[in-house]
């Protein structure tokens, strides 16, 4: 991670669970995988995460016209800002996608199945983020600059 965030605020935009479960990966993950630290002080850059959806779409029907294969989405976006709330990059997003056949024979098993894909592409979409944040260059400011 870029020198200029060895510190970070993290919010969840309209979240009003304390412990949001995205929140909550991002954290573990920055404390875990980098030297990062979080703080709630106002004078560090602030991570937002927003725009957060699931959805799934059906893939294939079968003979009988019920549904053979799903797939599934998760998306999360990200803005980094300073404490006087000026952009430090572009905002992105993250898109993780998998498949999952489904047995109307088995509904217990595909409903477990698919909770433990989500809770993944959840945890790919945090890897992602990081990625991404070692990447970021923050924005220079030229006016200090003669």
């Amino acid at each position: 991670m870029a020198p200029a965030f060895s510190t970070l605020r993290i919010t969840v935009e309209n979240s009003q669970q304390q412990n949001d479960p995205l929140l909550v990966a991002v954290k573990n993950a920055l404390r875990n995988q980098t030297d990062v630290q979080i703080t709630d002080s106002d004078d560090a850059p602030l991570l937002v995460l927003y725009g957060v959806s699931s959805d799934s779409q059906v893939l294939s029907v079968n003979s009988i016209g019920k549904v053979g294969e799903y797939r599934l989405g998760y998306n999360v976006s990200f803005k980094l800002i300073d404490k006087q709330g000026k952009a430090l990059s572009e905002p992105q997003t993250v898109r993780v996608r998998r498949d999952l056949v489904f047995d109307r024979l088995n509904v217990l098993a595909k409903e477990r199945e698919e909770r433990e894909l989500r809770r993944d592409m959840q945890r790919d979409a945090v890897q992602q983020i990081l990625r991404r944040l070692a990447r970021i260059a923050p924005i220079e400011s030229h006016a200090d600059q003669p």
